[in-house]
């Protein structure tokens, strides 16, 4: 008969490290909120939910170029829509300065708002920016554009240009208006720049709607992958506890029956002292 190993006693310890182990991954799961917080957990699995994680982060940053941008393109539509109002008074001024009844200082005076209206425009065209992006550019004629590149999603090709125009009164032919001695010319120098304005406030409108409709693609994107990750990398809170538990219960169980396995070559030396 061999006393010098308790089989029984290893065995126990055994199964007793092994729920030490699941007590330790419990507990660890359950504090990080995650199943796989190392590669071990998953070999399987792990590329893909690090590759989940990176599309959320994109998809992200993403999102908020699609605000950014669009705050950019309010900002400088309103001050566009505050031109279409001083082209509209300026307008306004120059039919009223062709009624008959007027003398030449009245057309005079009419002239002055005119000249201050034209600064008004000159204002917004050369201060309205945002975080340092100018609405107007001056060294572009016409109707001619410079394009900014903005990035709206997590591919490569997913950019946007924006367009910037050159909107100073000189550019919108509005400068040398002159109801005083151009009547007519001025008139029309008025409709035109008017028409300008509001071509240039159409593209940027077509545009705001196109950003509109990515943010909300990837807003439902997002909801998608990250239900995806969720379900691969996240710890189900519940069922770690059962684990936690129950391996806690064996952890404790273990140790009891360790404390009796370790008496059994005692009492089998016992039993043998007492054989005659």
């Amino acid at each position: 008969m061999r006393l010098n190993h308790n089989m029984f006693s290893l065995n126990i310890y055994k199964s007793y490290k092994n729920s030490l182990v699941d007590n330790s991954k419990a507990l660890n799961n359950i504090s990080t909120g995650q199943v796989l917080n190392s590669a071990k957990d998953n070999p399987n699995k792990i590329g893909k939910n690090e590759t989940l994680k990176i599309q959320l982060l994109t998809n992200d940053a993403a999102s908020k170029n699609i605000q950014d941008t669009n705050s950019m393109i309010q900002t400088f539509d309103g001050s566009l829509q505050e031109m279409n109002n001083s082209l509209a008074r300026m307008k306004e001024l120059a039919v009223s300065a062709g009624s008959g009844s007027l003398t030449d200082e009245d057309r005079q005076i009419i002239q002055n708002e005119i000249d201050s209206v034209k600064s008004d425009i000159k204002d917004l065209a050369n201060n309205t920016q945002f975080n340092g992006i100018k609405l107007s550019d001056s060294t572009l004629t016409g109707e001619n554009t410079s394009m900014l590149k903005a990035v709206i999603g997590n591919m490569d090709d997913e950019n946007m240009d924006i367009p910037i125009y050159n909107v100073s009164p000189e550019n919108l032919g509005v400068s040398g208006v002159d109801v005083v001695n151009e009547l007519d010319e001025s008139n029309e120098a008025i409709d035109k720049a008017t028409q300008m304005v509001s071509r240039i406030r159409s593209r940027y409108g077509a545009l705001q709607n196109r950003l509109d409709g990515t943010g909300d693609y990837l807003s439902s994107k997002a909801c998608t992958i990250e239900k995806v990750q969720s379900n691969i990398g996240d710890a189900d809170i519940a069922g770690e506890m059962m684990n936690y538990s129950k391996s806690g219960i064996l952890i404790q169980s273990s140790i009891a029956l360790m404390a009796q396995s370790n008496n059994f070559p005692k009492d089998a030396l016992n039993i043998l002292a007492n054989v005659k």
